[in-house]
């Protein structure tokens, strides 16, 4: 029998802070252990490798699909200037690469070829762990680009420029590579690897989120039973698939690269959307039923009012009438730090639920709307910053209503961002969650009619979700927790969120004149949760639009005209540059296998 190898690494015994040293090496630089010819490479490092390859991936599909899907902010009038074939360089060199810094497909293969050469070795936690990231990838690689390389990659000598295989064939090589890794784990589960970054070695976990993967697929092409019946999926928060951040800054930086963004000495660097920041305060903030109790969590506000905006304060001390009475203030139009305070609402959002939040956002929330291609002005110590969840930074502890005692105040509330703040950087990034699991499971007995079902896991997928985030706010210890909503807050929201699903018609329902619709029905409630939920780890979101044309209630693009909204991207420029067998597309028009050509109107 093979002997489990394990490769004894100090810095997993001496701190967490040594484990992140290592499990962060610069994303583009993964050439060191990788140069190693396969009959001298370290299974271990190869493996670190592949999940950090992996890891830098699902950076890359988060990022746009959120910024397609108006979770974040998307930059650019037009989407085929914006989404050039250099989109998806790194992600298509980290999978595919065999020159230099070599991809997961050629790191799994050198580590099948080492098991295969060394019968006293048992590598199958290595392999099965490698082909579940490889299967993904392969499958999101489908979803992005459409038809891809496989039956001729990882093999130059004899097909130099691989051709494309069409996406469907590529679905069912990544689900057989499911089902190997699934029975590699089960042949001998107490083989885990401590260098496991996501699961700490258990094969269970694992299996688990592989059995979800094929359930995410089994969703991708419309086999909604399957995806109801799925069982042994990610259904418990304890088995959420992320991977975790630290909060060292130097040799190498450990931090979650979106706290490294905003919070720094120079202030925050990010602009969030205006669509799920409005979607999630509300009318008045607390002072409102329909606030969303995420929101104290994802968005850190600097400014207690934004140009050209509303605001609220408090009257302290009496100076207007009773003591503690609330006002509404509006923010001065201010060409300097929002140049757009001062133009003329769009012609084709007026008369839209965006005329009010194109430019500005209420109650100091200080982000962009889609497609918002302007300069950057001097805001960085007013823009609304990322939060606690997911990314490890400060947890927005102030009152909606700014104190007001007489001074003249400035815009700021004196709680700007700074290096080191709040959880200083120690996120995650989600991948899968079993939140994401109970939306999915909602979308599929929506989709079959089935309402009652459809709303319960619509309710647990809230009620984990929120869980989860609230659990960060322990990360920020210098935060003034009162304003955490208690309790009572988080129910009363999920059940009135339950309550509008019961209550709303069915999928279909009638749009206005300009393609919103006249009453949200469930399945935009459904995907307005969904999206919520995906903060920070939304590359399903992508799909979700594609696959049901919801929800129908997000922005339109600043740009009238921008373009139709992409299908697929383009194909990396730099295979393109070097592989005769591929054809670049001309436009982002071409649909994936499962793509049934489904439109959202916002699009």
């Amino acid at each position: 029998m093979k002997k489990i190898y394990k490769f004894l690494l100090m810095t997993i015994i001496a701190s967490s802070t040594m484990f992140y040293s290592c499990e962060t090496l610069e994303l583009e630089n993964l050439a060191s252990p990788n140069s190693l010819s396969d009959d001298q490479a370290n299974p271990d490092l190869l493996l670190n490798s592949i999940q950090l390859a992996y890891r830098a991936n699902q950076i890359t599909f988060n990022d746009n699909s959120g910024q397609l899907s108006r979770i974040d902010y998307f930059f650019g009038r037009n989407y085929l200037e914006n989404l050039n074939d250099a989109v998806l360089n790194g992600v298509w060199t980290r999978f595919y690469s065999n020159d230099g810094v070599r991809g997961m497909v050629v790191n799994l293969a050198a580590i099948e070829a080492l098991n295969d050469a060394n019968p006293d070795i048992d590598l199958s936690f290595h392999i099965g762990i490698s082909k579940i990231m490889q299967a993904h990838n392969l499958m999101q690689l489908v979803d992005f680009l459409g038809d891809i390389p496989w039956s001729e990659a990882n093999n130059p000598s004899e097909f130099p420029s691989p051709i494309v295989d069409d996406g469907q064939s590529v679905y069912n090589v990544a689900l057989v590579m499911l089902d190997e890794a699934k029975t590699l784990l089960a042949s001998n589960p107490s083989a885990g690897s401590a260098l496991d970054f996501y699961y700490g070695g258990d094969s269970a976990k694992w299996v688990k989120l592989a059995n979800t993967i094929k359930m995410r697929a089994d969703l991708t092409v419309g086999n909604y039973s399957s995806v109801i019946n799925a069982t042994n999926v990610i259904d418990s928060s304890d088995d959420d698939f992320e991977f975790p951040y630290g909060t060292q800054q130097l040799s190498p930086d450990t931090r979650h690269p979106d706290y490294n963004s905003d919070y720094r000495s120079d202030g925050a660097n990010i602009y969030q959307s205006h669509w799920l920041i409005d979607l999630m305060v509300g009318d008045f903030g607390d002072l409102s039923s329909n606030t969303d109790p995420r929101r104290r969590y994802y968005f850190y506000r600097q400014s207690w009012v934004s140009p050209g905006n509303y605001a609220l304060f408090e009257d302290v001390l009496g100076l207007f009438g009773p003591p503690g009475v609330i006002y509404i203030s509006n923010g001065a139009d201010n060409g300097e730090t929002l140049q757009c305070s001062l133009q003329a609402i769009p012609l084709h959002l007026q008369f839209t639920p965006d005329e009010a939040i194109w430019c500005s956002l209420h109650l100091g929330y200080w982000g962009r709307m889609h497609g918002n291609d302007e300069g950057i002005p001097p805001d960085n110590f007013t823009r609304t910053a990322v939060g606690v969840y997911p990314t490890g930074g400060s947890f927005d502890w102030r009152a909606d209503a700014f104190p007001y005692v007489g001074d003249s105040p400035t815009a700021t509330f004196g709680q700007q961002v700074g290096l080191g703040n709040g959880g200083a950087g120690a996120g995650i990034e989600p991948i899968m969650l079993a939140s994401y699991v109970d939306f999915m499971k909602a979308e599929a007995n929506l989709q079959l009619g089935f309402i009652g079902p459809a709303a319960t896991y619509l309710e647990a997928g809230m009620t984990k979700s929120i869980a989860k985030v609230m659990s960060f706010g322990s990360l920020d210890a210098s935060a003034d927790m009162s304003q955490a909503p208690d309790a009572g807050t988080v129910a009363d929201f999920i059940s009135d969120v339950v309550a509008d699903f019961n209550a709303a018609p069915a999928p279909g329902s009638p749009l206005d004149a300009n393609g919103f619709p006249v009453d949200k029905d469930r399945m935009d409630i459904l995907g307005e949760q969904y999206f919520v939920a995906m903060y920070g780890g939304s590359a399903d979101a992508y799909n979700f639009i594609r696959r049901t044309g919801y929800p129908r209630t997000l922005t339109r693009n600043i740009e009238p005209n921008p373009g139709l909204f992409p299908r697929t991207f383009l194909y990396p420029g730099n295979e393109i540059s070097t592989n005769p067998s591929i054809e670049q597309k001309s436009d982002l028009n071409t649909r994936a296998f499962w793509d049934q050509g489904v439109t959202n109107p916002s699009n």
